[in-house]
């Protein structure tokens, strides 16, 4: 019955969804808060904390194999998994802040080797048919060790790529392309671990299984390697407010400003970074399941709030020929069709995932 009633709330997102799509293709843009200054919105945001999400469990899922770290295969079938499930939510945002699925074809087929939105079209493409392939090696029988460094690598490429095409335009002068480059990868290796943490324990307490000793030791070890991670996305987190500060022109420090004193940045500081952060390096804490699972649902609704400011601190501020007439800092607020979005790639997800659940078995490991 509660099995019924969960899939059941995941169809009435998807169905909002599906009903935003329909929407979006036959009017447009007009249903979202877009402008020709806001031209970045919350579905941008939510496909860019998916996609990151997806590349950061790709970090996960390729430590047995590239790394040769045994004790964590126990989990890499259900890393893989959710890297599908993530991934998929990432391209049902993308396509709808792009408002066609022809668009991401044109994408495709149109090959510019200069253009970073190729390459990310492209890399997207081949990421997702070589975890389908991983996945079925896993499922079948063993992860194979070419397939895994691909993994590895493409996660990095598309993570890296990401932020080269968000900051690679002097037009948005508050987004660092070169800052951003390696900040998104540690950001995403984070939230990875986190939804690892968050779904193995939630899972297991929704079968009530008992964990076993030698997993409790290795999510208590995943515990301590998000709490660091935090740790060190917070040191650069504070860096790039301080640089950001020092370094600023005139014309930048408006938008600095308003960044600073944005809900969405102190929700990504402190509930996505700083929480997590003393609540994994305190073993007694660290060592329980309301604590891990705590921690981990703190920082992913961080890096949510993170990825909504990241995106607004470039276009809140209109410049040039755009600022004439306006506020200083122009203001958002998400229409009910983009929140449609958002929740439409995460009933997506979780829909993927609790059948992979139910139906493939992803708590045992590869032979």
């Amino acid at each position: 019955m509660k099995l019924q009633l969960w899939i059941g709330l995941l169809i009435i997102g998807i169905l909002l969804g599906l009903w935003t799509t329909f929407r979006v293709y036959t009017e447009g843009f007009s249903l979202y808060a877009k402008t020709d200054v806001l031209v970045w919105t919350l579905p941008l945001s939510t496909y860019i904390f998916f996609s990151l999400t997806s590349a950061g469990l790709a970090f996960v899922s390729s430590i047995p194999v590239v790394f040769v770290i045994k004790r964590y295969e126990a989990i890499e079938k259900r890393t893989v998994y959710l890297e599908i499930a993530v991934l998929i939510a990432s391209f049902v945002c993308l396509i709808l802040h792009l408002g066609s699925p022809l668009k991401v074809f044109y994408i495709i087929l149109s090959p510019n080797p200069s253009s970073p939105l190729w390459w990310l079209a492209t890399l997207y493409s081949l990421y997702f048919v070589i975890l389908l392939s991983a996945f079925w090696r896993i499922h079948t029988g063993k992860m194979s060790k070419p397939l895994g460094v691909l993994i590895f690598v493409i996660a990095i490429l598309t993570s890296t790529t990401l932020g080269w095409l968000l900051g690679m335009t002097d037009a948005r002068p508050t987004l660092n392309a070169s800052f951003f480059s390696f900040y998104f990868p540690l950001t995403g290796f984070a939230s990875g671990i986190a939804v690892v943490i968050l779904f193995s324990m939630v899972s297991m307490h929704l079968s009530r299984q008992e964990i076993p000793d030698g997993r409790s030791a290795l999510y208590n070890e995943f515990g301590r390697l998000m709490g660091i991670v935090a740790g060190m996305v917070a040191v650069l987190f504070l860096w790039r407010t301080i640089s950001g500060g020092i370094s600023s022109t005139a014309v930048e420090y408006g938008a600095f400003k308003h960044m600073i004193g944005s809900v969405p940045y102190n929700m990504e500081f402190w509930l996505g970074l700083v929480v997590p952060t003393v609540l994994m390096l305190i073993p007694s804490i660290r060592a329980t399941v309301w604590g891990k699972v705590t921690a981990s649902f703190l920082l992913l609704v961080g890096m949510f709030a993170g990825r909504l400011e990241f995106v607004l601190s470039g276009v809140v501020r209109p410049l040039g020929q755009m600022a004439e007439g306006r506020p200083e800092i122009v203001s958002y607020m998400p229409t009910v069709y983009e929140v449609f979005v958002a929740l439409f790639g995460l009933s997506v997800m979780l829909l993927i995932y609790t059948i992979g659940e139910r139906y493939l078995k992803l708590e045992t490991a590869p032979e």
